[in-house]
């Protein structure tokens, strides 16, 4: 029974892979997860909540393996891969809060606060942006130094040098940067996409 359930699990993942591969092959931005029937939400593809997602093999854990056993019709849900066009014209989901899927552009981008002072090095690369969420260029650098205002009198501040300008904060000034990944993190999880689904035989047409 184990062995026949492991070559079903086999079958079941070649044809995910298969699926999965053809959204990606016609230019799949979108992903939309299933926690349950009514429940689903709208990701970008190179979210990290939608990796567990996309690794199907280990998807198929021993639970799940067990209940495949029982009911060989047993499927776990298979995240939708969408182009933009096709994501804009599904109706209303939930957008997730970690990759801000925005399809219109007219959303606010979520920020988080943090003060000058909490400026680290791993901030590079993520962007300051005003209370309202408008961008004021990508941190190349943050140093405290030492300033002084217009009469002379010298205090501490925090130098931020961004793509776009350089913003000096006093330290327990707040600075407000968007909420989502870096650049280079999307980049490495659209490499392990590529690994996952950009590679293989091609599905049957």
């Amino acid at each position: 029974m184990e062995h026949e359930t492991a070559e079903l699990v086999d079958r079941i993942v070649a044809e995910e892979l298969a699926t999965l591969r053809r959204a990606f092959g016609e230019g799949a931005e979108f992903a939309v997860t299933r926690a349950g029937r009514r429940d689903e939400t709208l990701h970008r593809l190179e979210c990290p909540a939608v990796e567990p997602h996309l690794d199907r093999r280990a998807r198929w854990t021993d639970e799940h393996r067990r209940r495949l056993a029982v009911d060989e019709g047993y499927r776990i849900p298979l995240p939708a891969l969408l182009t933009r066009e096709r994501a804009r014209a599904i109706a209303e989901v939930r957008g997730c809060k970690v990759c801000w899927p925005n399809l219109s552009g007219t959303e606010p981008r979520p920020l988080k606060r943090i003060t000058a002072r909490g400026l680290r090095p791993q901030h590079a690369g993520r962007v300051v942006a005003t209370p309202t969420g408008d961008s004021l260029g990508a941190i190349i650098r943050s140093t405290a130094r030492r300033g002084a205002d217009l009469f002379g009198v010298e205090h501490d501040e925090i130098e931020v040098v961004t793509s776009s300008r350089t913003i000096r904060y006093a330290p327990d000034d707040d600075v407000h940067l968007w909420d989502l990944p870096s650049d280079s993190q999307a980049i490495e999880r659209k490499l392990r996409l590529f690994t996952w689904l950009g590679s293989g035989p091609s599905p049957a047409a």
